[in-house]
């Protein structure tokens, strides 16, 4: 994933963020309340679409706009803390 960028009503939550998550590694992300967090793992998990860049590969495949069923296709889903019916 390069050059991220997500806002909301002209404030910006991410800013050209770029991670690499390869295969068998663990990350952890951490920061404070408001820092992106929650929006960097929904753009990962496809719930939300970025606002800037969109090169977002998984297992060496291009996706201009991930989806969730993309990213569950792939193994990637959120758990939430809190859950809601």
């Amino acid at each position: 994933m390069e050059n991220i960028s997500k806002s909301y009503a002209g404030v910006e939550a991410l800013d050209n963020v770029g991670i690499d998550i390869l295969k068998g590694e663990v990350h952890c992300l951490i920061g404070e309340n408001g820092s992106g967090k929650s929006t960097l793992i929904k753009i990962i998990a496809g719930v939300i679409t970025p606002s800037r860049g969109a090169c977002i590969t998984i297992h060496g495949k291009n996706y201009s706009k991930l989806t969730p069923v993309d990213s569950m296709r792939q193994g990637i889903q959120i758990i939430y803390q809190d859950l809601s019916l």
